[in-house]
């Protein structure tokens, strides 16, 4: 399945805020104990969405549609994903990357003036089942900057 992310504007159909529990059947790629997570959206948040982590609460991430940062960005899912993902139809789907904010980014020797995004891994949920999958997208970088 190839087909370019699109972000729902809201996870349940709620206009303002909206919230959902997604199980990634082995965790996140590095993280194999990180599997259940809450993801968070509000108006206010806009276009940004939270990843709160039930495993390990100390743990979270702001996500965003992809196509938001980078509009020719592509999703490819092999049947693999396809088939763990319970073969989601395309509008089911949510594809979120990770932001990594600026001042988490470089070292003393080599700062890093921008925020970037993971496009590498973008994380793949089938918003009608409540999985989730990172997937991993080798024609791109994980560190995309936000700014272009």
């Amino acid at each position: 399945m190839e087909q370019t992310a699109a972000a729902p504007a809201s996870l349940n159909g709620a206009a303002d805020s909206s919230e959902i529990t997604v199980h990634f059947a082995g965790g996140l790629v590095g993280c194999a104990d990180w599997e259940h997570f809450d993801v968070v959206t509000d108006a206010e948040l806009a276009p940004l969405y939270l990843i709160n982590c039930q495993d390990d609460p100390s743990i979270g991430f702001i996500g965003a549609d992809p196509t938001v940062f980078k509009p020719d960005f592509c999703l490819q899912l092999s049947p693999e994903d396809e088939e763990q993902l319970d073969y989601p139809e395309f509008g089911d789907l949510l594809v979120l990357a990770i932001i990594t904010p600026a001042s988490s980014l470089g070292s003393a020797s080599e700062p890093t003036t921008s925020a970037t995004i993971n496009l590498l891994g973008p994380l793949v949920i089938n918003l009608r089942r409540g999985i989730g999958r990172q997937v991993i997208q080798s024609e791109y970088t994980a560190h995309h900057s936000v700014g272009g």
